[in-house]
């Protein structure tokens, strides 16, 4: 694959030139390509998968725009691209949805309610009437016809639903270890931080280490160091006081911390 060569503000790519725009962030092309002016990322992603579909964002996985490698683009609907800022860049994009919900979204939903069609449909909401499921429809998931009150249904219920992504893999989404730094696959609505469970167990160990006593005390007065580590007892030894044994604790974790480097 062509690298990207960023000189003085600027990116080359393929042939063609790309400016940085200050207040995007994005660099744009300087010249026309194909009847358009495109941002690098589009036309990196373009060249190697063909047109971005209608209604799908291309988006950088660590969200670092100077990185218009393939390996950084995620290609999304807009709705995806939405929830996952929410999700990764809530405190960021606040503000501009803020601003948009003010100036534009409120502004068309007053309008609306106030026409006659949002004052029919209220109207009939406020008379409780029920839907009627005059549509056959067959489960995308299990196979299984049912009916719908919409034409746009496609499972029968949401344990279906939820099993079809979680087969098609449709809510996978990038994630970078939070102990070893390397990406893995996972389930967005997941609270996974880790790529294996090796590398949990570590990062539980790490987050909890010395927050325990870390010793038990003898009958005869003295005191046993020790820790545990993925469901093993280490013993640091046998000490006068508590205070000899809690350091030696600290010590054991320190450098069980360190082999993880």
């Amino acid at each position: 694959m062509k690298q990207i060569e960023y000189r003085d503000g600027y990116a080359y790519y393929d042939g063609h030139k790309f400016r940085k725009d200050t207040k995007s962030g994005y660099y744009l092309s300087t010249a026309k390509i194909d009847g358009n002016r495109k941002r690098l990322h589009v036309y990196v992603w373009e060249k190697i998968n063909g047109a971005v579909p209608n209604g799908y964002n291309i988006h950088h996985f660590d969200e670092n725009k100077d990185d218009n490698q393939i390996e950084n683009l995620m290609c999304m609907t807009k709705h995806e691209h939405h929830m996952w800022h929410a999700q990764h860049d809530f405190e960021h994009m606040k503000p501009i949805w803020q601003k948009n919900m003010k100036e534009k979204a409120l502004p068309a939903a007053i309008k609306w309610h106030k026409s006659s069609e949002g004052r029919k449909k209220n109207s009939k909401l406020k008379q409780g009437v029920s839907l009627r499921k005059n549509y056959v429809k067959k489960c995308k998931n299990c196979g299984k016809s049912y009916r719908a009150a919409f034409d746009r249904s496609e499972f029968c219920s949401p344990k279906c639903q939820t099993a079809y992504r979680k087969k098609t893999g449709i809510d996978d989404e990038r994630r970078i270890c939070k102990l070893c730094s390397k990406k893995f696959v996972a389930n967005r609505y997941s609270t996974e931080k880790c790529c294996s469970k090796d590398c949990q167990d570590k990062l539980r160990f790490k987050n909890n280490a010395g927050k325990a006593k870390g010793y038990t005390r003898k009958k005869d007065g003295h005191y046993i160091a020790s820790v545990s580590y993925l469901g093993k007892r280490v013993y640091l030894g046998q000490y006068e006081t508590a205070g000899e044994a809690h350091k030696a604790y600290l010590k054991g974790t320190e450098e069980i911390i360190k082999s993880f480097e």
